[in-house]
């Protein structure tokens, strides 16, 4: 493809001697030639020229003049200034200009004017290429602004020690710092002092591993603190340039708290429904056995006593038939709490101060408290709102509890006694009474923690019960509407919490 030459010269002499000089090209170059400057300038501003040929003095307007104009209107086009007589000061003003090379009309001419020109072609295209290249470059750059910029996730660009060099607007945005604030900051300052440990061990992970990705907590300006996913990548080894991504997943992390607390919730509310199912099977079986045993003991009953009577005072079977009919008396107790456990009672239900019973409760068993040492705190909420309860009933919730810390503290054998510490609340809710009892007994063994309010299970030696009290503490509560829920540790005490509904005309 040939080169297209405009020449602006009004010798025609020169004319001829240069077109003849570019001839020798082999149809390499293509000339167009004026001996007008003002029709030059306009032929270089309408058409597409390769190369410009001017001679320097052109009458109304000299090189320097054209290439003023060709500067105006942003035109860039390879020109070669020809000149009869170079100097240096003319030189430095075409370049200055725009000029990219001149060349002397001598007797080198001939030889010198291909070279000019192949050298100022060269240098236009090279120049040319530089400047595609240069706005490849500012579009990608700005890609990369763009995309740095419009993230939805904060960037923070730092060095391994941390030091923040650069962030886009969402890290302003998701800290509330100004981009001039951050700029002065290093990456350790936005963590809280918990997460200093953690920050550090991640940023000396990277000078290694060269990324990490780990979850933190930042503090935002104004003292609040948002839980963060950072992602992190070494991206230029030598310097030590990092790029961290910087994700706020507080929603995220409040979701899944929900969801943790709802599973955990089902979960106690499976394990209730369980229970309650477990403990209806026992109650009808409790009541079928009692059934059963109530005729055959009543008889057992009755001619042990009639053998008694017919004995005289000094005859030594009265001590046998006296025992047998104690633990007849013993059996007939425990079948009628049998009985209370698999009947669904009516309960006198009214309104009370879940006080009263508690403070009736530890009457009627302070003596035996007293006995063993026990000493007991109370901490009972005043104005408490009222429940609606039996009193007898929940009075039998009470005594049971008291009297399970009083053997669990007497299993110890501890001179010193222990402690009991009641204590009644409204929950942050006002929606319920919370009655706890807390005793510093033996406590439960891991292995018996599910058990405890299975019916017919005790830990009690032979005589000390059938483990039917905290069964029927549960149904009571349960028939309350309530729940009941413990902890407890084997060598160091039990917790009780009972949790009853505030009485309202709605409920």
């Amino acid at each position: 493809m040939s080169i297209k030459i405009l020449l602006i010269e009004d010798n025609p002499d020169h004319i001829l001697l240069t077109k003849k000089i570019l001839e020798k090209g082999n149809g390499q170059y293509q000339v167009d030639s004026t001996d007008d400057a003002r029709e030059g300038l306009k032929k270089i501003l309408e058409d597409k020229y390769d190369l410009i040929l001017c001679d320097f003095r052109m009458p109304p307007l000299s090189a320097l003049d054209i290439l003023r104009e060709l500067k105006k209107e942003n035109k860039d086009s390879p020109f070669i200034v020809v000149t009869a007589s170079g100097s240096e000061k003319a030189a430095v003003d075409l370049m200055r200009e725009g000029a990219y090379d001149y060349v002397i009309k001598d007797l080198s001419y001939e030889d010198t004017l291909p070279i000019v020109i192949k050298r100022t072609i060269d240098r236009y295209n090279m120049k040319k290429e530089k400047e595609k290249m240069e706005e490849v470059l500012r579009k990608s750059e700005e890609r990369f602004r763009k995309l740095f910029e419009q993230s939805n996730d904060a960037i923070l660009i730092h060095n391994l020690n941390g030091q923040i060099t650069e962030v886009n607007n969402r890290a302003c945005e998701m800290l509330g710092y100004s981009r001039a604030q951050l700029l002065t900051m290093q990456v350790s300052s936005l963590h809280p002092k918990e997460c200093l440990s953690d920050s550090a061990k991640a940023l000396h992970n990277l000078g290694e591993n060269h990324s990490a990705r780990f979850e933190s907590l930042f503090k935002k300006v104004d003292g609040s603190i948002i839980n963060v996913e950072i992602s992190s990548r070494v991206v230029n080894i030598e310097e030590g340039v990092i790029q961290s991504i910087v994700r706020d997943i507080t929603g995220r992390k409040k979701a899944q708290r929900e969801l943790e607390d709802a599973y955990q919730k089902l979960k106690e509310t499976q394990e209730q429904l369980i229970q309650s199912a477990k403990m209806a099977a026992m109650g009808q079986l409790a009541a079928g056995i009692s059934h059963e045993l109530n005729q055959p003991l009543t008889g057992i009953k009755g001619f042990a006593q009639a053998a008694f009577m017919d004995l005289k005072e000094s005859d030594p079977l009265r001590a046998d038939l006296n025992k047998i009919i104690e633990q007849a008396d013993r059996m007939d107790r425990i079948i009628k709490n049998v009985r209370f456990f698999a009947r669904k009672s009516e309960f006198k239900m009214e309104e009370l101060d879940i006080n009263q019973p508690i403070e009736d409760s530890l009457m009627l068993l302070s003596q035996q408290l007293k006995v063993h040492n026990i000493r007991v705190t109370k901490h009972f909420a005043e104005n408490l709102p009222k429940i609606k309860g039996d009193q007898n009933q929940l009075q039998q919730i009470f005594l049971n509890l008291i009297t399970n810390a009083k053997d669990a503290i007497g299993n110890l054998n501890n001179p010193d006694g222990g402690e009991l510490l009641i204590k009644t609340s409204l929950s942050e809710d006002k929606k319920n009474i919370e009655v706890v009892f807390q005793d510093t007994g033996c406590g439960i063994s891991e292995e018996n923690l599910s058990n405890v309010f299975n019916p017919f299970f005790t830990t009690k030696s032979p005589g000390g019960g059938i483990g039917l009290g905290l069964a029927i503490v549960y149904r009571i509560v349960e028939n309350h509407q309530g729940k009941i829920e413990f902890e407890s540790q084997e060598g160091k005490g039990t917790t009780f919490k009972i949790t009853l509904p505030v009485y309202t005309e709605a409920a």
